[in-house]
């Protein structure tokens, strides 16, 4: 049986527990609520904003898009795609394997710190002496919380000599990131610089970065500028800075100055690039503005938290340690499940870090379902505050550390590059746009926001796009599409499961997943990765179903592995069709139209699990 989401915590909490609990303890805006009623109160937005999206017709990415400035173009995309090999590698603990995947884009280490520590990310410089590159890579976080709080989000000097940098305010955690690094690092940067120009070659110096890392990168493309241009005796250095996942990081003037040499990616609705303090504001306004307390009580019934708390009649006291026992299980079961999914071949990360990416992750879930749990408890016992008292900022004087007058808005800074999506998938439209412009200035809540910070999202926007771009007048269309059959449960030739129907199924040509419709007004589809997983589809005749079915199933020893069983109703030419795409899938090779190659090197496809995220297949 494949695992689905949220089969040990209630699923619409899932997510957004996580990001309450985060925004709570970083930003003063959402104080006066408590991470549960954050929780809810987001939940209950999220749905109002879908029901916005129905109205709308969500699917109609294509019209005319406020803030755009400029197109995308077919060789940038490719670059931002082999680019973002790099950016990946950076997540590899182990230096072998950092050294076979910068091979596959003609890169070596020059140097490589690989172990984090505070306010000191891992990096890597490489070089390659082909293309006359120098790469200085940062590598990001592993968990949505360290996204978001990692560092301290006030605004401070960035303390540049540049001038077109004074005055300038950046994002205080990641500058002091940039100067920790740079302080320690930089000469071995310059150095690698300097070996090509002695070569008489003038190399391309990029900066890179992922989510943290890339805001991180942004500030110290900036430093190591002004620090080139004092070693080339006031000559302007040429270094760009490619950042993917961006967060707000530089106040205005430095996201207009830096237009000229970084460019940031964003992949549609990224909760991180829009985790401003500004728009941290705007989301509890609008919070306020619903009347989500109302419908709380009403649907409350269906928590299953608050059914044991009524059967037990328990008080508030056991309830809250009630709801922290199953936070930790919660903890516990997501810990594992990550690292069941690492050893299934995460990829780019080994088992050890994988593991404690899930810790990190999984402590911050159970944080946000443990007092979203507590909160929903103590309503069913008439304890709660939640519908007795009108919610309110926190009083200036009591918790506000800083007056309204110091406060400095931080934006995505450079020239930024937004992918966005379409029903088929991430990736189907991009534009340049302004740091100002409406789709960043406020947070959106959709099924997306979450997985669009991985770069598993930002590969299928990069892939898709070039694809187009690459093979104008080829329809970009589905290789299969129509209603599948998916038995839920671990044994169909004997009733152990039932059988669901899924409408709407398909597999796009240039990728390796199968994908369906999520929930209306939604337009990330669910998917299910199959490629380079070692999962094998044959044909296969369920019990009581007729001939048509397809087992994919991983080929090993392990008796716990996932099993997918669809069943096709659409007779004997299109089973052949589907079977056809999901062994394609699985063999991991992709179809046509498809996007160039930008490796120098066949790459090894990265195993994947069944389960994606918050997103899976069922």
């Amino acid at each position: 049986m494949i695992s689905k989401v949220s089969g040990y915590a209630p699923g619409w909490m899932e997510d957004y527990g996580t990001v309450a609990s985060a925004l709570h303890s970083n930003y003063q805006s959402v104080r006066g609520f408590s991470v549960g009623d954050l929780t809810v109160g987001m939940t209950y937005l999220w749905d109002d904003a879908r029901n916005q999206r129905k109205a709308s017709q969500p699917e109609r990415a294509d019209k005319p898009y406020p803030g755009t400035c400029g197109a995308v173009h077919k060789d940038e995309a490719d670059d931002f795609r082999r680019l973002c090999i790099a950016v990946d590698a950076s997540y590899l603990t182990d230096r072998n394997e950092l050294a076979a995947a910068l091979k596959t884009i003609g890169h070596e280490i020059h140097d490589a710190v690989q172990k984090s520590t505070f306010q000191e990310p891992a990096f890597f410089i490489s070089e390659s002496q082909a293309r006359n590159e120098v790469f200085f890579v940062i590598r990001g976080t592993a968990s949505m919380k360290d996204a978001l709080t990692d560092g301290d989000c006030a605004a401070e000097d960035l303390n540049s000599a540049l001038p077109e940098f004074a005055g300038v305010k950046a994002h205080r955690g990641m500058a002091k990131s940039a100067h920790a690094l740079l302080d320690k690092h930089a000469s071995k940067i310059l150095k690698c610089v300097e070996m090509f120009e002695l070569k008489k070659k003038k190399p391309r110096f990029v900066v890179l970065g992922h989510s943290l890392g890339a805001g991180t990168a942004a500030i110290a493309s900036i430093l190591l500028k002004e620090r080139l241009k004092a070693a080339q005796g006031g000559k302007t250095p040429g270094i760009e800075c490619v950042a993917f996942a961006t967060p707000p990081c530089l106040d205005e003037k430095g996201c207009v100055a830096s237009e000229s040499h970084l460019k940031s990616i964003v992949c549609h609705d990224d909760v991180i690039v829009r985790a401003s303090r500004q728009n941290v504001d705007d989301l509890f306004s609008r919070i306020q503005e619903i009347n989500w307390k109302e419908d709380f009580s009403k649907d409350v019934n269906k928590l299953h938290t608050v059914q044991a708390a009524k059967a037990a009649s328990v008080t508030l006291a056991s309830m809250q340690k009630s709801a922290v026992s199953a936070a930790a299980s919660f903890a516990e079961q997501a810990k594992r499940r990550m690292a069941s999914s690492a050893k299934a071949g995460g990829g780019n990360k080994n088992v050890e870090a994988a593991k404690a990416a899930a810790g990190a992750a999984a402590s911050v879930a159970a944080a946000g379902a443990a007092k979203a749990a507590a909160g929903a408890s103590a309503l069913a016992g008439k304890f709660s505050s939640m519908l007795s008292k009108k919610a309110s900022a926190p009083d200036a004087k009591e918790e506000a550390s800083e007056d309204d007058a110091d406060l400095v808005d931080l934006f995505v800074p450079g020239k930024i590059y937004h992918f966005r999506r379409s029903a088929l998938g991430a990736g189907t439209y991009a534009s340049v746009i302004r740091h100002d412009a409406p789709t960043l200035a406020r947070i959106e809540l959709s099924s997306s926001n979450v997985e669009d910070h991985t770069l598993v999202e930002y590969r299928e926007a990069l892939d898709t796009f070039s694809c187009q771009m690459n093979n104008v007048g080829v329809k970009m269309a589905p290789e299969v599409e129509g209603t599948l059959e998916i038995y839920d449960g671990y044994a169909p030739d004997y009733g152990v499961g039932s059988w669901k129907e899924a409408p709407g199924c398909f597999i796009m040509p240039h990728e390796l997943c199968l994908k369906r419709p999520d929930k209306e007004g939604e337009l990330m589809p669910l998917k299910t990765e199959l490629g380079g997983g070692g999962y094998v589809a044959e044909k296969y005749e369920f019990k009581g179903k007729g001939p048509w079915g397809i087992k994919i199933e991983v080929k090993s020893d392990d008796k716990k592995a996932k099993t997918l069983r669809l069943y096709v109703p659409g007779g004997e030419a299109e089973h052949a069709k589907w079977l056809a795409a999901i062994q394609r899938c699985c063999d991991g090779v992709l179809g046509h139209p498809a996007p160039p190659d930008v490796t120098e090197k066949e790459v090894a496809k990265p195993k994947k699990s069944f389960v994606f995220g918050g997103h899976s297949f069922f």
